[in-house]
């Protein structure tokens, strides 16, 4: 597991701003974006139809710092910035403001969340969360467009089509601006948009994106079809030694951040399992930070089935790497329960614990819905990815879990949660594992015997029979 760098706190209701109601229900906004060739600047112009803006809120935690002169200019002057909003008294309806935000020189700037911002060469990873500043109050049912005014070859990489959803606001959103276009892949019934900034890891370009179509392929041996229709991809190159680290967004619309090594090869990527579990991060509705346990653990645990499944690992691989990472998250428990660490994960660096003993439910509840016959943990998260993966709703684990259980026919995983979330102790999966058959053997590695629910071990691995085969191409 690559324990991955502090995240930026989520996004607050006071920055967010409120909403009145719609007068006419024809309101809009535009956001008329001008970047500058050197990516060190980037204008924004704001123009209500049929409302005013009071106030703009800045759009992530340190965004405030970029914005240049700490002010925003409207018809009436300028109005400067306190803390982080800029309160607008005399704006009018109808009335354009304008401001600017001033990008670091540095490529990784210390000051800054380093997944929202990175330089690549003549690119830059440059997050929504860090230029699209949040005007307030808005209509309910308010219309947004964003136009870009780039440079002769430069590229807007966003993970919207059309219309700006509200959740590029309420969410953490991912962009880029490159110099090379987007390379589009289908993948068994989805499309994803790639943009490797920099080089595009130069002469290894066909081998990273053959490892992302790889990726997106094996998430979708869960769902039987990739789990959203479309979904953007930013690969960062940068000096990373060892394995790549990602992120699932869904501010804006689904988006896989991933940096890797610039020198990453085929060979090393072939057991590089990012992108596999940021996929299949997007099956799952975004979830708040205090139910890491849940979306984590589910990826988790999936990140070793489905790479067997699919043929990546063997089925004694995965299970070795099921067993090692229950080691670890025993090993690394704490003094909190579960529920606490989960609420506390990053600020206590409790990513293993949160992680394997995540990926230890989700495992329990697969085998009891095995061994029960109504239906599979697998079939389950299916469903609810048909129903509900890109949702735009704000969910919690609860209601996820109620969804889950009714699709396999019992109250399986609400069981396991209610089991062991406030609780201190690592989930037992001791007896389970016997139950299956699996042990370790003298060298760590995963050894199979005779078992009354042998038939459960390999079932688990064994890929769906309606799974059609891949289908990976480019776009034309």
């Amino acid at each position: 597991m690559r324990v991955p760098p502090p995240a930026s706190p989520p996004l607050v209701a006071a920055r967010l701003g409120t909403h009145i109601p719609s007068s006419s229900g024809t309101e809009r906004l535009v956001f008329n974006v001008r970047i500058e060739p050197e990516l060190r600047r980037i204008e924004v112009e704001l123009c209500p139809s049929g409302f005013r803006i009071e106030r703009l809120n800045a759009p992530s935690p340190g965004a405030e710092r970029l914005l240049e002169g700490n002010a925003v200019i409207t018809p009436q002057g300028n109005y400067g910035r306190h803390e982080q909003s800029v309160e607008l008294p005399a704006s009018k309806p109808d009335e354009c403001l304008r401001y600017a935000v001033e990008l670091p020189e540095k490529t990784l700037d210390p000051t800054l969340d380093p997944s929202s911002f990175r330089r690549a060469g003549a690119d830059a990873l440059v997050s929504p969360d860090l230029w699209l500043w949040i005007p307030s109050p808005r209509p309910e049912g308010l219309t947004m467009e964003l136009r870009c005014s780039l440079p002769s070859g430069l590229v807007a990489h966003l993970p919207w089509q059309g219309t700006l959803p509200e959740t590029a606001f309420a969410w953490k959103s991912a962009g880029a601006f490159s110099h090379a276009p987007p390379v589009p892949l289908l993948v068994d019934g989805g499309e994803l948009s790639v943009a490797a900034l920099g080089d595009g890891f130069a002469a290894q370009a066909g081998a990273v994106r053959a490892w992302i179509a790889q990726g997106a392929h094996a998430s979708s041996r869960l769902f039987d079809h990739f789990p959203v229709p479309r979904a953007l991809v930013i690969a960062v190159p940068g000096e990373r030694v060892g394995p790549g680290f990602g992120m699932a967004l869904r501010g804006g619309g689904p988006a896989v951040v991933i940096f890797l090594d610039r020198h990453a090869r085929a060979t090393s990527l072939a057991n590089d399992w990012t992108a596999t579990h940021e996929f299949l991060h997007l099956g799952v509705p975004r979830l708040p930070p205090e139910d890491a346990w849940l979306f984590e653990g589910l990826a988790t645990y999936y990140t070793e089935i489905v790479r067997a499944r699919a043929g990546i690992i063997s089925q004694a691989v995965a299970y070795q790497h099921l067993l090692e990472g229950f080691e670890r998250g025993k090993s690394n428990g704490g003094s909190l329960t579960l529920r606490d660490e989960s609420g506390q994960m990053q600020a206590l660096h409790a990513f293993h614990r949160v992680y394997w003993a995540g990926a230890a439910l989700a495992f329990l509840t697969d085998v009891e819905s095995r061994r029960a016959g109504r239906g599979t943990l697998d079939r389950a998260l299916a469903e609810f990815a048909e129903c509900c993966a890109a949702s735009e709703d704000d969910w919690g684990a609860e209601r996820v879990l109620a969804h889950l259980d009714e699709n396999m026919g019992a109250a399986l995983y609400t069981e396991q949660a209610r089991r062991w979330l406030d609780r201190r102790e690592f989930p037992e999966v001791e007896r389970t594992l016997r139950a299956l058959g699996v042990a370790r053997g003298p060298r760590g590695q995963a050894i199979f015997g005779p078992a009354p629910e042998a038939a459960i071990r390999d079932a688990i691995m064994a890929p769906s029979p309606a799974k059609a085969q891949s289908q990976v191409q480019r776009a034309e």
